[in-house]
């Protein structure tokens, strides 16, 4: 029996299921790949997002008239955007990035926003370059979280992947979770406005969510409930410079996409180091 049959069979169990390899203590040295019973069931769901208020952005506003999209339906406009590195962030979730990335560099991580709020024409672009096989997946223009104003990309392949560790322990205090399995940098904020008022193009279908409900605790990305398609290999962590023998090269993709860059389930990691990190 393949290491993936107990999840496509729903028997995923504390003693078997997709692989997670122990943490290496140094580049030449070879990751053991074990199965999912080393990974924690605990927790699958995970503390609900949001809590820390914003950073005032007030004196950073520009204003641009932009349509707003989500599964292609027009929510009204947005006029009211902050540049960060150079993005596009709609106002009302610009303060949470903000308070976050400085949060971030009081640690020492460097954390940048690498994509914002797009506009039409931004997606239109994106979703070509997706279909010649140039650019990594995107929505069909309108459809886009990009364009709906939640959806902040960030580099997590930066310091050897502390930026995307720092992520996983701490975004959902900032109301953000991975809602893509496969893109370790995509992040939404579904948090629950603290200190700003809700603003009303996320009325009627924006929530709260825990930090696990979308891109499980435990799952195998191309697998039952790890997403459509595995990671592709330009995204694995070998091709940011981790160990060849890394689960995203040993799975072909097919992995558990909270695993970081030195081959550790890091929600398992944090259990350990931090007591209580997924607790508010």
């Amino acid at each position: 029996m393949g290491i993936f049959d107990d999840l496509r069979n729903g028997t995923l169990t504390a003693a078997t299921s997709n692989q997670v390899p122990q943490a290496t203590s140094a580049a030449s040295t070879a990751a053991v790949t074990r199965t999912c019973g080393d990974i924690t069931n605990s927790g699958d769901v995970g503390a609900t997002a949001g809590g820390t208020s914003p950073s005032n952005v007030d004196n950073v506003v520009f204003e641009s008239r932009q349509e707003l999209f989500r599964r292609g339906d027009s929510l009204g406009f947005a006029t009211e955007f902050v540049t960060i590195n150079g993005k596009m962030v709609i106002k009302e979730v610009a303060g949470y990035v903000q308070a976050m990335i400085s949060a971030a560099s009081g640690e020492g991580v460097a954390m940048q926003v690498t994509s914002g709020f797009r506009t039409m024409a931004d997606q239109q672009r994106l979703y070509n370059k997706y279909l010649a096989g140039t650019g990594n997946l995107a929505a069909v223009p309108g459809s886009s979280n990009h364009q709906n104003g939640i959806a902040i990309d960030f580099n997590i392949s930066s310091q050897n992947g502390r930026v995307f560790e720092w992520l996983t322990k701490n975004a959902w205090r900032y109301g953000f979770i991975r809602t893509v399995s496969r893109e370790r940098w995509h992040w939404e904020y579904w948090g629950d406005w603290n200190g700003v008022e809700k603003p009303s193009w996320a009325n009627g279908w924006h929530s709260p969510r825990t930090m696990f409900s979308s891109v499980r605790r435990i799952h195998a990305c191309g697998e039952p409930g790890g997403g459509n398609s595995p990671m592709r290999q330009s995204n694995w962590w070998t091709a940011k410079g981790a160990n060849s023998s890394h689960t995203d090269s040993q799975t072909s993709g097919k992995t558990n996409s909270w695993i970081g860059f030195g081959n550790e389930h890091l929600p398992d990691k944090l259990d350990r180091e931090y007591p209580g990190w997924d607790r508010a």
